[in-house]
């Protein structure tokens, strides 16, 4: 039997792949260098895929081809040239290393010699060439960058598909007439108290089509559209290397007040009554009990949830190492020091769950909370009543401070004309600035004192929905959505810190200082006399081990 030459292809977009003729043209070159060597041939056709991510998760061909290799089935292998391979450097590296390992003949373009990697020159020469494709890849990406950042800059659209009620005429976002009036339509039901669900059947029954052509919107489709910002008269573009966001202004479709309302509308709907547990996105394909509450007790992210099918487990986990890469030397860039930022879902819920059920179980000060006034109708609506005096006394602060600015700058002005003297300015704009330091102060304190009122009216939901069900909480018919809404009624945060491979700290942070508090009869032989309570802690350390795999 003769050798057999495996020729891999691809391009880096699928635009490419469809439209072009590359794909065909480093086929048609493999198969003739294979005729020339007298080899059959077997081609892996990758199709448009790019070459510059840090893994292999888009490139389930060459992770097929690669396997070969490694099991020692392939001997000679065609690339047209070597950054078919991958550009990036981490990558190349590694798949450098396993032609290498395994005594590869590499043919490029139309060379008559393979490239062999046992020989030093030839490494070298690959090498070589590696760096300078990888540069080439990165000069043009910076290129790539910056003329988008420019154009941004000069008022233009920074890429990919404008958004539903707008098209695009020589780079700028102008209003697309048939599609404005249905932007129109969706935030006024929005506003008139429709749900997603109804409007998405009312835009069905009305025949509207999304912007590929579906009878049918999403979800997703609508929520963002409510949350567009290019309806009231710009958008913003943060480039991803400098963090730099430009704010670019564009022609308004939506009545600003319109907007306003519906925005308001959207945070009202986002919680449930409990005063501030999340509702769940319809979108969100799986529920997880502890997503909104674990920390990274490293680098302070919120830990994100993920089912790994292949594995059959299920992990929280932080985030911040996901594409890192990408935001080195720029403002999102985390530097996480933890070694093993995952933790498994179905013993961190069982054990944060029954400890938090302890903890309520056993509290006296929580069995206070429940008899005492806080369940009062006449506590309630007097902590209503100052919520309400503060936000309107919040309002008039920011009309002040906003005045005063307009003042300053007014002043600096009429500095720059010449108007009034130097002297009578800056005695003016020094009790300004006087002024508006104490404003902001006042500010400052205020928006403490709201946050301790909201703080208290959710708790006083939370009280009233769950206060006759504690003894019910270990019982199965205490619903996921149930344990989570409890939870986030009594619990502020969880943080997770690794204290080696198979154990972790989780430190429960409680809003009320309910961890081991105590009660002391001020006469044991004379209860009538009552009792004094003595409060706990707000933190409970507890340890989870996970010494073997298991099934979440």
């Amino acid at each position: 039997m003769s050798e057999t030459l495996h020729i891999y292809t691809r391009v880096s977009t699928v635009s490419q792949e469809e439209h072009g003729t590359s794909l065909e043209t480093q086929k048609e070159l493999g198969i003739k260098r294979a005729n020339s060597l007298g080899f059959s041939n077997r081609v892996w056709n990758e199709g448009g895929q790019s070459s510059s991510k840090d893994d292999l998760d888009n490139r389930p061909i060459l992770v097929e081809l690669l396997s070969l290799i490694d099991g020692g089935s392939v001997r000679h292998l065609y690339v047209f040239n070597t950054d078919r391979l991958s550009r990036n450097q981490k990558t190349w590296g590694m798949i450098r290393y396993k032609l290498n390992q395994n005594k590869i003949l590499l043919y490029t373009g139309s060379d008559p010699d393979p490239i062999d990697l046992q020989n030093p020159m030839d490494d070298l020469l690959v090498g070589l060439l590696s760096e300078i494709s990888q540069y080439d890849n990165k000069l043009r990406k910076e290129r790539f960058r910056l003329g988008k950042l420019k154009r941004v800059k000069l008022g233009g659209w920074f890429g990919g598909p404008p958004p539903y009620g707008y098209k695009l005429e020589d780079g700028l976002l102008l209003p697309e007439p048939n599609e404005v009036k249905w932007v129109n339509f969706i935030f006024q039901n929005y506003r008139n108290g429709k749900t997603l669900d109804e409007i998405r059947d009312l835009l069905l029954d009305k025949g509207v089509l999304t912007r590929r052509n579906k009878p049918v919107w999403s979800h997703g489709s609508i929520n963002k559209l409510l949350q567009n910002t290019h309806y009231v008269g710009y958008f913003q573009m943060t480039d991803s290397k400098s963090g730099e966001t430009v704010k670019v202004n564009c022609e308004p479709i939506v009545s600003p007040t319109l907007v306003k309302e519906c925005n308001n509308l959207r945070k009202k709907r986002s919680y449930t009554s409990l005063g501030g547990t999340r509702a769940k996105d319809p979108n969100q394909k799986n529920f997880y009990l502890l997503k909104s509450l674990l920390v990274c007790g490293s680098c302070g992210s919120r830990f994100h949830g993920k089912i790994i099918p292949s594995q059959y487990r299920s992990i929280y986990y932080c985030p911040s190492k996901e594409g890192n890469y990408k935001k080195t030397h720029t403002s999102k860039f985390l530097d996480c020091k933890s070694s093993r930022p995952s933790i498994k879902i179905g013993l961190t819920d069982e054990l944060v769950w029954n400890t938090v059920v302890d903890v309520v179980s056993n509290s006296h000060l929580f069995k206070e909370d429940i008899k005492n006034e806080l369940l009062g109708s006449s506590y309630y609506r007097k902590t209503i009543f100052d919520e309400k005096k503060s936000e309107k006394r919040l309002k008039l602060i920011e009309k002040d401070i906003e005045n005063v600015n307009n003042k300053i700058i007014a002043l600096e002005t009429e500095q720059l004309l010449q108007e009034k003297t130097k002297s009578d300015i800056k005695k003016i704009l020094k009790s300004l600035e006087e002024y508006k330091l104490n404003k902001q102060s006042e500010r400052e304190e205020l928006i403490g004192t709201l946050d301790g009122f909201k703080k208290q009216s959710k708790w006083v939901y939370w009280v009233k929905e769950f206060s006759s069900k504690i003894e019910n909480l270990r019982s199965e018919q205490f619903t996921p959505q149930m344990k989570l809404d409890f939870l986030s009624g009594i619990v502020d945060k969880i943080t997770v810190n690794t204290v080696n491979k198979n154990t972790h700290e989780l430190i429960i942070h409680f809003y009320f200082d309910y961890v081991r508090d105590g009660l002391k009869w001020k006469d044991l032989t004379n209860k009538s006399l009552g009792y004094n309570l003595t409060k706990g802690s707000k933190d409970m350390s507890v340890q989870l081990v996970s010494l073997k795999k298991e099934l979440n």
